[in-house]
């Protein structure tokens, strides 16, 4: 029997194109939330100092390099023996035993109360670099030497609060951006020199000056390994899971456009109504069968001799 179709089916019936669309709409989400957050690394904490025993006291450095040493003024000729000594002691002091020497329970208000206190201390910070620049020097065993502004400004730590130190350093990790506009998380572990006049239209245009050692880690790179790096591989199975469920959706959609038998088509619901015309009609074609079948009855019936039956 000959397959008949429905004209007044779609491609889409019932809830096939709402389906369709949530498919895409999460497939493209997905790609999305894991391109922008699988190279994001969490970066650790720093420890922070806690209360246990008497800490050691602050023994500032009182050698005749620091007496000519003066603060709240810029850098100058009279804070060059100063400079060369905290540079010569950096570079001399291993990064680990210098992190493990460097205090973290001195603040930048302290600093700024304080700074003869503190000469030579050497101290550790924690922040966010904003700005490195190299300069040619004869102090510095290579003729350059870097310095960084570190600010430890945060959503949860108000020590710099905005305002940098001046990081000192002569070997800075490879791959270290240099500029005006940086914006980089280091550690720092520097013996400190002086607070410093600098060029700032800030409300305290003073900064602490350290000499010492920088860290950094690059940013996270993907492997070279045929791609096959946590992007890469959480990307794939957004794309696999959308794969699937799509064939899923077009298998069902396909079932349900399958074209019916003419034989299996539901009759038509009867109606309440039915037009003059129709009911004449009807009830002729109702006169013609019972006059069919009362002929066709009388032809059927059997012969008699003409005697009654019995």
């Amino acid at each position: 029997m000959p397959a008949v179709i429905d004209e007044r089916a779609g491609l889409f019936r019932g809830s096939e194109l709402p389906r369709l669309l949530t498919l895409i709409a999460v497939a493209v989400v997905g790609w999305v939330v894991v391109w922008k957050l699988a190279p994001i690394q969490a970066v650790p904490a720093d420890p922070q100092e806690r209360v246990a025993g008497t800490p050691a006291p602050i023994v500032p450095d009182t050698g005749p390099e620091f007496e000519t040493v003066k603060d709240r003024t810029a850098v100058s000729f009279r804070d060059s023996a100063a400079y060369e000594v905290l540079l010569r002691r950096a570079r001399e002091t291993t990064p680990v035993a210098l992190a493990a020497e460097a205090r973290r329970d001195v603040a930048l208000a302290q600093l700024y109360e304080r700074p003869a206190h503190y000469r030579g201390v050497p101290i550790h910070i924690l922040g966010r670099c904003l700005r490195v620049l190299r300069y040619e020097s004869k102090l510095s065993r290579n003729g350059w030497l870097y310095e960084a502004w570190v600010s430890t400004y945060d959503d949860l730590t108000f020590d710099s609060q905005k305002f940098p130190y001046i990081c000192v350093f002569e070997d800075p990790p490879k791959g270290l951006p240099i500029g005006e506009k940086v914006s980089e998380r280091v550690v720092f572990n520097g013996y400190f020199l002086k607070l410093s006049l600098y060029q700032s239209p800030a409300a305290r245009p003073f900064a602490p000056v350290l000499v010492g050692r920088i860290g950094w880690t690059p940013p996270a790179q993907p492997t070279d390994d045929g791609g096959r790096s946590l992007r890469f591989w959480a990307a794939a199975l957004v794309g696999v899971l959308f794969l699937f469920t799509l064939i899923r959706w077009l298998a069902t959609l396909r079932r349900s456009l399958t074209f019916r038998p003419a034989g299996t088509r539901k009759p038509e619901r009867p109606l309440d109504e039915i037009a003059p015309e129709a009911l004449a009609q009807w009830v002729e074609t109702v006169s013609d069968d019972e006059e069919r079948l009362r002929s066709l009855g009388q032809d059927e019936a059997p012969e008699t001799d003409g005697r009654p039956a019995g």
